[in-house]
Parts: structure tokens; sequence; C-alpha cells
């Protein structure tokens, strides 16, 4: 079961990184985590964390900037 739920919330940071849409609803490039405007937005650690691997430390970094984003930006 937890190998199950690892996968699909593996699945799930893949698919957001390799879409062409940004949380804002703007454009960004796959592989990308967030647009040019909202990457930009971001404290430069949380910059560098967005570069881990899925399954070590992105997902968290990920959740982190998003938060940082809805609180700062959106």
């Amino acid at each position: 079961m937890k190998d199950e739920i690892a996968r699909k919330d593996n699945r799930f940071y893949f698919e957001t990184r390799m879409s062409n849409g940004c949380l804002c609803e703007g454009e960004k490039k796959p592989g990308h985590s967030f647009c040019w405007r909202c990457y930009n937005e971001l404290p430069a650690q949380m910059k560098r964390a967005l570069y881990r691997r899925i399954g070590d430390g992105y997902e968290e970094a990920y959740e982190e900037a998003v938060t940082w984003l809805q609180q700062n930006l959106w």
C-alpha cells in the first residue's frame, strides 16, 4: 500500500514538472517546476532546492515553494 501511494505521489510530481502550465495559470517549460515569473520570485534557497530529484527531496521543496508563492505572490 505504501509503495502504491509513493508511486502515485511520484507520478503527480513528475507530471506537474513535465506539464506546460504553471500553478499561476501561466505557461512554463516542461521540466521546470514553475513559470519564469513565479520561479524568479522565490528566495534563492528555494530555487536551489527545486533542482533536487523526485524521491530525493524535490517533493518537499516543491510544496514549500507552492506555500511561499501562495502567501507572497498569488
